[in-house]
């Protein structure tokens, strides 16, 4: 699950509700050439990218899977530089198989990004052979 483009480590919550992470795209990370020369910031879509990856992590560590159905209410407050550490924190909640995830990114001690991400449960597959 972990890009090259980046690094991630996953810090462990007490509630199983509760995701954190910390990620950090290094400065030769291709999403900086062009956005922009001269005074390059990470792309919203790699921020976003990294959330959706914490999330896929943290379900997975359950023995589930999901699929990203949707991305609401994002901000993008901050731009983030290359090698800033990105703290990652999301609370889920769950209702009639859909899930949502509230997240909030930290650069420098300030929100860069908030929004929420829905995911949908993805069936468990059958383990029995016909």
């Amino acid at each position: 699950m972990n890009e090259t483009w980046y690094s991630i480590s996953y810090k462990e919550e007490p509630s199983g509700s509760a995701i954190l992470a910390e990620a950090c795209a290094e400065g030769g990370s291709p999403w900086y050439s062009g956005h922009f020369p001269g005074d390059p910031i990470l792309p919203g879509i790699a921020i976003l990218s990294m959330v959706t990856d914490a999330i896929t992590h943290h379900e997975s560590k359950k023995g589930k899977k999901i699929r990203i159905a949707g991305i609401r209410r994002v901000r993008f407050r901050l731009p983030v530089r290359p090698d800033e550490l990105l703290t990652i924190s999301m609370s889920s909640s769950h209702q009639d198989g859909i899930l949502s995830y509230h997240f909030d990114v930290d650069v420098r001690g300030k929100t860069a990004c908030t929004g929420v991400i829905v995911a949908e449960l993805l069936p468990e597959k059958s383990t029995e052979h016909g």
